[in-house]
């Protein structure tokens, strides 16, 4: 019974810490850069020089990543001396802030959970396979579960974008004007992008956790 319950933990634990993983992996100056880098990357309707437009969207990652959090964004001004980003967008970014400073917290528990769980099994003999078929089937799960997302993304990106927001996000906080500095500096194509980099990353790796599981020898 116990080696059932450790073997759903690493089973359940797979996905999330595999997801969570590469959302932090994104979650990087690399990212923003490499994305601005890119030829078909659309400019801003409004006038901002990409020069402008580069340094805010690395603040506003800064503003969701680092203490103390989105009131950094108060003091942010564009090149004319405008406050470069309102209250609201700035009181959405804090709610980011938290957010994935709760979902990072949970994915490091998962993560232990998982470790712990998955050695319990491997250091019993009467288990160890057990162990690391959990792995693959976690892989499996993480397939299975990464591809819907994806294909939903791929398919009806505005739906997903809004049900993911509508899931995580209190009324219509996330709800921007086109000329909104967040629009701006994250356009439709940076959240495709996104989420076809995490999905497609996530996929590699379980497939990689299947094939490492998949030829180990029954004790």
């Amino acid at each position: 019974m116990l080696s059932r319950v450790l073997s759903a933990i690493v089973v359940i634990s797979v996905p999330v810490v595999l997801l969570l993983l590469n959302v932090r992996l994104l979650m990087n100056d690399w990212f923003i850069r490499l994305e601005y880098a890119r030829p078909d990357f659309p400019p801003d309707l409004y006038g901002m020089s990409r020069e402008e437009r580069l340094s805010l969207a690395l603040t506003g990652l800064r503003s969701v990543t680092q203490p103390p959090g989105a009131s950094i964004l108060r003091e942010v001004r564009f090149a004319d001396g405008r406050p470069a980003f309102n209250e609201r967008e700035v009181r959405h970014m804090q709610d980011v802030y938290v957010l994935q400073g709760l979902a990072f917290r949970v994915g490091g528990i998962l993560t232990l959970l998982l470790l712990g769980a998955w050695l319990c099994l491997w250091f019993s003999p009467g288990t160890r396979t057990l162990a690391w078929r959990s792995l693959g089937w976690g892989g499996w799960l993480t397939l299975g579960l990464v591809l819907l997302l994806t294909l939903g993304f791929a398919l009806a990106f505005d739906t997903a974008f809004t049900l993911f927001h509508r899931l995580f996000f209190e009324g219509d906080t996330w709800l921007f004007l086109p000329s909104d500095t967040l629009i701006r500096l994250y356009p439709e194509k940076f959240w495709f992008d996104a989420a076809l980099f995490i999905g497609g990353l996530t996929m590699l790796e379980a497939a990689v956790l299947i094939l490492v599981t998949r030829g180990r020898p029954v004790s």
